[in-house]
């Protein structure tokens, strides 16, 4: 009788465990989306710092840049390959394409425009718990 319940205790655990690593596995991407804080020491001084904001709905992934409280960009062809993101925005007329590698919780990458390539770093930015 004893075999019996630990059998099937032993199956239950397994089968939660491997439930949950391809729970985990099917949202490893998930990671991506938050706010990214920024910097790109070359670029002109009202763009050298600000926010990539990437968000997720229906499965699409999404961004904007944020400047600040006054002046936001979508961007456009948000793409998501692994941990590699790029995507292209529009700033003053000229299009600037941006492609960036995630490791854990740093970005490192390079946005391209008419006058040449600026190295991009960034940090995911960590949600405050409010103390109730």
């Amino acid at each position: 009788m004893k075999k019996k319940t630990v059998f099937k205790i032993s199956f239950v655990v397994i089968f939660l465990l491997v439930n949950a690593g391809m729970l985990l596995a099917a949202d490893s991407k998930d990671h991506i989306v938050g706010t990214w804080h920024f910097n790109a020491p070359d670029a002109p001084y009202e763009y050298s710092t600000g926010d990539i904001v990437i968000t997720k709905t229906d499965g699409k992934y999404k961004g904007e840049i944020v400047f600040s409280e006054y002046y936001k960009l979508e961007t456009e062809d948000f793409k998501v390959q692994k941990n590699v993101i790029s995507f292209k925005a529009y700033v003053e007329g000229d299009v600037v394409y941006f492609k960036g590698t995630i490791k854990g919780k740093k970005l490192t990458g390079k946005a391209s425009y008419s006058e040449g390539t600026l190295n991009v770093t960034a940090d995911k930015v960590e949600k405050k718990k409010l103390k109730l």
